[in-house]
């Protein structure tokens, strides 16, 4: 069986067991009362409460105070002990056993604290490796020569430089991107957006808190239609109103122009090395900007999907293995180079590698995940909800708790013996793709409702006490 492993970007936080089963949380956290919400959790507050939310922790990964202290986290690496065991306890591995997989511009001090907070965790880090490493790894059989990674983070990027020689790859040099900070990228996307709404109704989105998080919650599936080319409807409803418009992606990807500049002057004022260069998907999702860069660098860049990681994992297996509590931080993998007459890689395969259930076969919990951490509330746009002593819950309509948001009936969810399932009302998409009639819901996974794709995630609020 495949080690479970982490990966440690704060833009997406995740957790893949030997099993293959995956879990993902940004790195985000907020105090609500007694509760520490974590991950999407607290995303679900991150435009509504934006001086409360935090999303440094992983950036400073630091024993530094945070600017408010809070009972059951004190310090940056108590919020990121907190995460990691959050994210262990809903996917937890039977081996006990996990890799950690992190960005190369955390220094010596700082590896150490992670495996000193590890330590702490209810898992043996067993394995310390640069994540860029290994997914190239995951992408190999590499040409020989330089190759570069393009990365992105919440605050901050990074360019990774390697060089693949006959029967290794060895990591060479690392700096940090600024201009490639996440959280920049989608603020200017907002921006762009929350403007077009402001010519074509005269509805700012940026006004009010709740109306911003709606605009937040659905950019991630308008960013994806723009990629594919498509002219998506973006509509939301705020107060019983309204409001709709077709995005135009030429004339969005005007107004975000200047950000991608920043980006690709930053780049040009740091060289790459001569030869291949590697675009992560985290980058790779916003709308033009692989284009942008590859025209602006007069070089084709090569996409780094998030599954190579995985796929390296496999690859290398017991070679990733160290001594518990005597890690070495692994920047050099026995990786042969490509011969010139060999096909490059094959497109990364979809993870997790188990095979995906039809549309109308159940998407069954994991007994792990459901016996550790079982959904306690529903997200439905900005609004969680608890689930706890129900047996129904109704959403949208005039009745129910989430009359607030002011929504037509969508459905409602029910409780069955394998967890909660979807009765819709209304066209539901997952994963892009429609489907009609009950939908059995996993922890975390989320869902697109009406055609506002008003998201839904059934998560889990982990109390003070633990």
């Amino acid at each position: 069986m495949t080690l479970a492993a982490f990966e440690l970007n704060d833009g997406g936080l995740r957790l893949r067991t030997g099993a293959g089963q995956e879990q993902c949380e940004p790195g985000l956290a907020l105090a609500q009362g007694q509760d520490l919400l974590l991950g999407h959790a607290a995303a679900a507050w991150v435009r509504r409460e934006p001086a409360k939310v935090m999303n440094e922790h992983f950036h400073r990964l630091s024993t530094d105070p945070l600017p408010q202290p809070l009972e059951r986290a004190r310090t940056h690496a108590d919020l990121i002990h907190a995460q990691l065991q959050g994210l262990w306890q809903a996917g937890a591995d039977p081996s006990g056993e996990a890799l950690l997989a992190v960005p190369g511009v955390w220094n010596r001090q700082q590896l150490a604290l992670l495996l000193g907070i590890a330590d702490a965790c209810a898992f043996d880090a067993v394995g310390l490796v640069d994540s860029a490493l290994l997914s190239l790894a995951g992408a190999s059989p590499l040409a020989a020569g330089h190759h570069a990674v393009i990365d992105g983070g919440l605050h901050q990027g990074l360019v990774s430089t390697f060089t693949q020689h006959p029967e290794r790859l060895e990591r060479t040099a690392v700096s940090p991107l600024p201009a490639a900070a996440l959280t920049d990228l989608e603020d200017c996307w907002l921006s762009a957006i929350a403007d077009q709404f402001v010519a074509e109704t005269r509805f700012d989105p940026l006004h009010t808190g709740a109306s911003e998080q709606a605009l937040f919650d659905a950019l991630p599936g308008w960013l994806e239609a723009l990629s594919r080319g498509e002219a998506p409807e973006a509509a939301l409803t705020v107060n019983g109103q309204r409001f709709a418009l077709t995005l135009q992606g030429s004339t969005l990807l005007g107004k975000v122009k200047g950000r991608y500049d920043a980006l690709l002057e930053a780049l040009k004022a740091q060289p790459l090395p001569e030869g291949t260069v590697w675009l992560h998907e985290r980058l790779g999702r916003f709308p033009g900007l692989a284009a942008h860069l590859s025209e602006g660098l007069g070089q084709p860049l090569q996409p780094l999907s998030a599954a190579r990681l995985w796929a390296g994992l496999e690859a290398q297996g017991e070679a990733l293995r160290g001594t518990v509590g005597a890690l070495s931080y692994l920047t050099t993998l026995a990786v042969p180079a490509r011969l010139d007459a060999q096909a490059p890689p094959a497109p990364a395969p979809a993870l997790p590698q188990t095979p995906a259930p039809s549309l109308g076969a159940p998407l069954e919990l994991p007994s792990a995940l459901a016996a550790t951490a079982a959904p306690t509330h529903v997200l439905l746009g900005w609004l969680a909800l608890p689930l706890e002593g129900k047996a129904t819950l109704a959403l949208g309509g005039p009745e129910g708790p989430t009359e607030t948001l002011a929504l037509p009936r969508l459905g409602h969810l029910e409780r069955s013996e394998g967890g909660w399932r979807l009765m819709p009302e209304t066209p539901v998409r997952l994963d892009g793709v429609p489907i009609s009639g009950p939908l059995p819901l996993a922890l975390g996974q989320t869902v697109h409702l009406g055609t506002e794709a008003l998201p839904l995630r059934l998560i889990h609020v982990q109390a003070a006490d633990g």
